[in-house]
């Protein structure tokens, strides 16, 4: 074989690597986002789950900011029954994701 040719194909080789590698990191970029989001809808919710259980319980929503401008709105609601113990919700919805919780608390 000639030079240019084992030049050639070597330089093939590493572009198909190259490739491979750029794919899996935006592969990964996405992944690491999606865990770091999930991380801040999960303590959003549950933040607002432990003020509804303390007191006082009212429906509402609101939104907040994520420091990469990833935009988080959270709503939760409670039901109460006479007797029985409240159900308390929140929900939070991220880009095309949501986050739902909900527990039981004594009235």
């Amino acid at each position: 074989m000639s030079p240019i040719l084992d030049a050639l194909v070597g330089a093939a080789l590493a572009g198909i690597a190259v490739a491979g590698l750029a794919g899996t990191a935006a592969l990964s970029s996405q992944s690491l986002r999606l865990v770091r989001d999930s991380g801040s809808a999960l303590a959003l919710a549950n933040e607002r789950l432990e003020t509804l259980r303390a007191g006082p319980r009212v429906d509402g929503s609101d939104r907040w900011t994520g420091p990469d401008g990833t935009v988080f709105t959270r709503s939760w609601t409670h039901g109460a029954g006479r007797g029985r113990p409240a159900t308390l919700s929140t929900q939070v919805t991220w880009r095309s994701r949501t986050l739902s919780l909900g527990t039981e608390a004594l009235p």
